[in-house]
C-alpha cells in the first residue's frame, strides 16, 4: 500500500480531528472527523481530483453535522435542562445529617450521598441533627428540622 494515497491522508485527519474534539469545547470537530474518514472511504474506492475530494468533505461533513448532532451530543454529553436547575438535585424530603450547625442567616453543611453539602434554613439546627431537604439551588440545600410525627 502506497502511504502516500489521499485516502490515507484523510483518514489520519479525521483521526487528528477525533482527538482535538476532547480537547475544543463545542462538540463540532467531531462532525469534521467523520467527514474526513467519509472522504477517505470514498477516495479509497474512487479516484477524485482535489476539488473533489474537499467537496466530498464539505458536504459529508456539513450533513452529518445537521443530521447527527443533536442525537450524538445528547449521546456524550447528555440532556440538559433549560429550567436553569442543577440537572443532579436532591429528592425533596430526602432525610440528611447535619455536619456544621446552621445559625441563620449564616450556612452550615449536610452530608448528603456521601459528600458535605452548604446548606441553609429558617431556624438555627444544631450538628449531628437529621433533617430534610426542601429544595436545592445549585449547590446550597435548604434544609427544615423534621416535624414530629
Amino acid at each position: 500500500m502506497d502511504l502516500s494515497t489521499p485516502s490515507l491522508f484523510w483518514f489520519v485527519g479525521g483521526i487528528v480531528l477525533f482527538l482535538l474534539e476532547m480537547f475544543v469545547p463545542g462538540f463540532v470537530l467531531f462532525f469534521f472527523g467523520t467527514g474526513a474518514c467519509l472522504t477517505a472511504l470514498v477516495t479509497l474506492i474512487f479516484d477524485l481530483t482535489l476539488n473533489g475530494q474537499i467537496l466530498v468533505f464539505i458536504f459529508a461533513s456539513l450533513l452529518s453535522l445537521v443530521l447527527l448532532r443533536r442525537y450524538v451530543k445528547n449521546t456524550f454529553i447528555g440532556d440538559s435542562v433549560a429550567s436553569g436547575k442543577d440537572s443532579a438535585l436532591a429528592a425533596h424530603g430526602t432525610r440528611v445529617e447535619v455536619i456544621d450547625e446552621i445559625v441563620p442567616p449564616a450556612e452550615g453543611k449536610v452530608k448528603y450521598s456521601g459528600s458535605t453539602w452548604r446548606a441553609r434554613a429558617t431556624e438555627k439546627i444544631e450538628a449531628g441533627e437529621i433533617v430534610q431537604i426542601i429544595e436545592q439551588d445549585g449547590l446550597i440545600m435548604t434544609v427544615k428540622k423534621l416535624e414530629d410525627a
